[in-house]
C-alpha cells in the first residue's frame, strides 16, 4: 500500500468516525485531535522540504564547477538586489533615464555625435 493510499484510507476512517459521533459530543477532543493532525502534517511537510533541500545542497557540493556556480549566484543576487531597490523607489534616478544617459555617453565617446 502506497503512502497516498494509506493517507486516503486513514482520512476515510476519520470521516466515518466523525459521522458516527453525536453532534457536540467530544468536540474538544475532536478539535484537539484535528490540531494534532494538522501540526503533524505541517511538521512532515517541513521535514520533507528540509530533506529535499539537503539533497540538493549535497548535489551542488559535489559539482566540479562549484566556484563558477557561486560566482554566478553572487552576480544574480546582486542584479536582483539592484532591481528590487529600483522597484521599491530606493534608486536615485529613473532606470530608463540612466540607460539613456549611458547610451549617450557611449556614442559620444566613440566619436559619433549623439542624435
Amino acid at each position: 500500500m502506497s503512502q497516498t493510499e494509506h493517507d486516503q484510507s486513514a482520512y476515510r476512517r476519520e470521516q466515518e468516525q466523525q459521522q458516527e459521533r453525536p453532534a457536540g459530543a467530544g468536540s474538544a477532543a475532536a478539535s484537539l485531535e484535528l490540531l494534532t493532525l494538522l501540526a503533524a502534517g505541517v511538521a512532515d511537510l517541513a521535514l520533507d522540504q528540509l530533506r529535499q533541500t539537503a539533497d540538493r545542497a549535497q548535489d551542488a557540493l559535489r559539482r566540479a564547477d562549484l566556484r563558477e556556480l557561486l560566482t554566478d549566484g553572487v552576480v544574480e543576487l546582486r542584479k536582483r538586489g539592484e532591481l528590487a531597490t529600483r522597484r521599491a523607489g530606493m534608486g536615485d534616478e529613473n532606470y530608463l533615464e540612466t540607460m539613456a544617459r549611458r547610451a549617450a555617453e557611449r556614442t559620444t565617446s566613440e566619436g559619433r555625435p549623439c542624435a
